[in-house]
């Protein structure tokens, strides 16, 4: 008797590829799935999750366990989904992680991991997230998604089965960045003004960190909320870069700034932010901390190495 397929409408490729896993079994040690909403292809990896758990055949309508349905009520112990704080994923949920998964999972076929916008790991959790990937006889697989692969890791991509999803939303805009920064629109633009500076006129760039920049954003949670809007900038540059078109910004707000720098220089940016936003936890100086990450990004642009 054949087995019943599951059928995705509007995708066909994904379809395909997941009810080959259900047909011949898992094959790889990573998925990582990508595409233009964040909302669909978080809903495609618990999916996914559940054709590598359960036990039985999945289909659609699966009711030969109670798996998938402790999946769906997010109680079972043997699926753990990480997303990112404050638009990153830290090293020590990365670690809590791994420490998880040092016994076999029990009642399905694997034991699964979720990370939702993995282009948020910084270095440091990337590499601690490659054990996993590099131990071919381990039954814990790793889901990942997001909505810029250009931004993901190299070391994370080249050890997963990418898998596109069609596209179903276009564009986040600047209301997406005020509800993910909480902050107005007047201060969301006042920093990218300041990222202009950083690139183009990096003396007047000191000059209004020291006078305006510590004075609107002297808290951690500002400042943070500062970063995350320079993240969101420097990945819409690499939008704009790779695909002509933006996610969080107007063109015309990108497109010089992306002119000037380099895709490969753009993604080093990006892992930089991420690597200082992690350490805002540590650091109660803002001037000092904005001057770093300030010189910093002005030493990827010349070409020399990173700060730490």
């Amino acid at each position: 008797m054949k087995n019943e397929e599951i059928y995705i409408e509007n995708q066909p490729v994904l379809t395909k590829i997941f009810n080959k896993i259900i047909n011949s079994g898992n094959n790889t040690q990573g998925y990582l799935l990508f595409g233009e909403s964040s909302k669909e292809i978080r809903n495609y990896s618990l999916m996914l999750s559940k054709i590598l758990i359960c036990p039985n055949k999945y289909t659609s309508k699966c009711h030969k366990c109670n798996i998938c349905k402790r999946i769906d009520n997010g109680n079972f112990p043997e699926l753990k989904i990480i997303f990112p704080e404050n638009g990153m994923v830290k090293k020590e949920k990365i670690i809590n992680l791994r420490d998880t998964f040092n016994t076999k999972s029990i009642e399905g076929e694997n034991g699964v991991y979720i990370i939702n916008d993995v282009e948020s790991l910084n270095s440091a959790a990337a590499n601690a997230i490659l054990k996993f990937l590099e131990e071919p006889d381990s039954n814990v697989v790793a889901v990942f998604n997001t909505t810029n692969l250009n931004a993901v890791i190299p070391t994370i991509a080249s050890r997963c089965q990418i898998i596109k999803i069609n596209n179903i939303r276009t564009s986040y805009g600047i209301g997406f960045v005020k509800e993910l920064t909480n902050l107005e629109e007047e201060d969301i633009y006042n920093v990218v003004s300041f990222v202009k500076k950083i690139e183009f006129y990096k003396s007047q760039a000191f000059a209004e960190l020291k006078k305006d920049f510590i004075k609107n954003f002297d808290s951690k949670e500002k400042l943070n909320s500062a970063l995350l809007v320079m993240l969101l900038l420097y990945k819409d540059m690499l939008n704009y870069k790779v695909k002509n078109k933006s996610i969080y910004f107007e063109v015309n707000e990108l497109k010089t700034l992306a002119q000037k720098n380099e895709n490969d220089v753009i993604s080093r940016k990006i892992s930089f932010i991420l690597e200082n936003m992690e350490k805002i936890e540590y650091n109660v100086n803002v001037l000092l901390f904005m001057s770093n990450l300030l010189i910093g990004i002005g030493d990827i642009t010349d070409g020399k190495s990173n700060r730490n």
